[in-house]
């Protein structure tokens, strides 16, 4: 048994720029892979060859699915800087598969019923190190998209403040929003009971808003309903010769900045989590 499989070994290596190249061929025409016809011919054909001359690697490896690793992340890592979405890179492995087989088949290198039978293992051995390649890069390759949406989402992940500090998680939000919402309570009673003035103070109303709506998404819309009702209250209280139209507006405002951001945080938790699920 181990003969044949050493025979299909030495054929793979012997031809796997012939074998690689009717692979290229095929892989950047067909309209399951559609991101390859872009890329450079030989780049294409480097990766075909780099998959075929696996084989005895692993074959002799003591740990083959380990063994597997030096080509499945350097492909995942290709594939994605070349921006080649996951299904076609691995539609693109089924073609190397299949191509090894149809070029073995085609030389002939198994000819009799007593060969063909014995052949089980060498197709057993490719489907093995099919599989442990094709889990490799698709883990791989999810690892580095959690990197993108790391890196992308980085400025809002840090406004976020999910990670831990000294092992307290949510307190530091809290504690900080409570200041901020004490802070925007002594500046409404300054400026309406002891100024007696209406003046655009607010502005800095969305900074409390906002933060609560990055934090804690739609949630976040009942501090600025707290603040609107907060100005609206003050007024009503300490300015009653003033015009309550100014402070409604505000206060409406408060509430649609509010709702949008929370909105919009939710929908970016949602991709984010999609993106870094795991598989």
């Amino acid at each position: 048994m181990q003969a044949y499989a050493a025979k299909l070994i030495d054929l793979i290596e012997l031809k796997a720029e012939n074998i690689a190249r009717q692979w290229a061929a095929d892989v950047m025409k067909h309209n399951r892979t559609p991101s390859y016809s872009s890329l450079p011919q030989d780049r294409v054909i480097e990766r075909g060859v780099d998959f075929y001359m696996l084989f005895r690697k692993i074959s002799l490896a003591d740990v083959p699915f380990e063994a597997a690793k030096t080509f499945s992340w350097k492909y995942a890592e290709q594939c994605h800087r070349d921006k080649i979405p996951l299904h076609e890179a691995i539609y693109a492995l089924i073609l190397l598969r299949r191509h090894l087989w149809l070029y073995a088949e085609f030389q002939g290198v198994f000819v009799t019923a007593l060969q063909m039978h014995q052949a089980v293992e060498s197709l057993n051995r490719t489907i093995t190190m099919y599989d442990y390649v094709a889990y490799q890069v698709i883990e791989k390759y999810q690892e580095l998209i959690n990197a993108d949406v790391d890196k992308k989402l980085g400025s809002i992940k840090t406004l976020l403040m999910n990670k831990p500090i000294g092992g307290i998680k949510s307190i530091y939000k809290s504690g900080l929003m409570g200041i901020l919402l004490l802070g925007a309570c002594i500046l409404t009673y300054y400026y309406h009971a002891t100024l007696g003035t209406g003046v655009i103070f607010t502005h800095l109303f969305y900074i409390p808003i906002i933060l609560a709506s990055i934090w804690w998404g739609k949630k976040g819309i009942f501090v600025a309903i707290f603040l609107g009702v907060l100005i609206l209250i003050s007024h009503a209280v300490f300015l009653k010769a003033v015009p309550f139209v100014d402070d409604i507006i505000r206060a409406l405002m408060f509430v649609v900045i509010g709702g949008v951001v929370g909105w919009l945080m939710d929908g970016i938790k949602k991709i984010e989590d999609l993106y870094k699920a795991t598989i």
